[in-house]
């Protein structure tokens, strides 16, 4: 009998951990949250066979961007984002979802951002709206995943600090995926249109002012097909 690859594993633990998570009074088993997080933090760019030829051709591409889809159904996605060298990823949000970034080869810098409202987490366009900037931290392919929820670290801004950087992201659920009868999800992207630093909080440098706007200008992406161990 074959063993199970290292994604497999993974996938099976998301799928468990997200298992009807769009539904109305779902509750997110913790101990399945942690036990996916553990096997994330071990993940490798072998155990999705992303090599050295692939990362060579993200740098001869035109594309800032290229990301290459491994899983999606209604509950959760998994993905691999590869940043060429000096590229930032705009800031967006990711409205009431959870979500893992695993970087598995260079490096990035994170800039994560947690909205100081609780209300209704589709943020209109052109809406200004307040928030914490979080400690900016570096992560390369031995740093365990980081984390967002609906409520904190929602946004983030993701810069290659050596690349190509890629990371493997899951998300739950999928962006456009109804939201209990709310309507799809949309991505929403922000600047920052005002700053005040925050002496007090260990994990928060400055208070910011957001300003939301509708797609990032002159940001495209390259798909590139999935080559690593079936899911099935």
């Amino acid at each position: 009998m074959n063993m199970a690859s290292a994604i497999e594993i993974l996938w099976k633990q998301a799928l468990k951990t997200f298992d009807g998570r769009r539904n109305v009074g779902f509750k997110l088993c913790q101990k399945n949250f942690d036990k996916l997080w553990n096997l994330m933090n071990k993940i490798t760019a072998e155990d999705v066979n992303l090599n050295k030829q692939v990362l060579d051709f993200i740098q001869i591409q035109s594309a800032p961007m290229c990301v290459i889809d491994i899983f999606e159904n209604k509950d959760l996605t998994i993905s691999i984002f590869i940043l060429k060298h000096g590229v930032t990823m705009p800031m967006h949000d990711h409205p009431g979802m959870h979500g893992f970034l695993k970087v598995i080869s260079g490096a990035v810098q994170v800039n994560s951002y947690t909205l100081k409202t609780n209300d209704d987490h589709i943020i209109k366009s052109n809406k200004e709206i307040d928030a914490f900037r979080h400690r900016p931290i570096s992560l390369h392919n031995n740093s365990p995943a980081c984390v967002l929820t609906p409520r904190d670290k929602n946004l983030h801004e993701i810069s290659c600090i050596e690349g190509p950087a890629a990371f493997l992201d899951i998300l739950s659920p999928p962006y456009d995926e109804d939201d209990s009868g709310n309507g799809p999800r949309p991505c929403t992207y922000f600047k920052t249109i005002s700053s005040t630093s925050c002496m007090d909080l260990p994990d928060i440098v400055e208070e910011v002012k957001l300003l939301a706007f509708e797609g990032p200008p002159n940001f495209d992406s390259e798909s590139l097909k999935y080559t690593g161990p079936p899911l099935m």
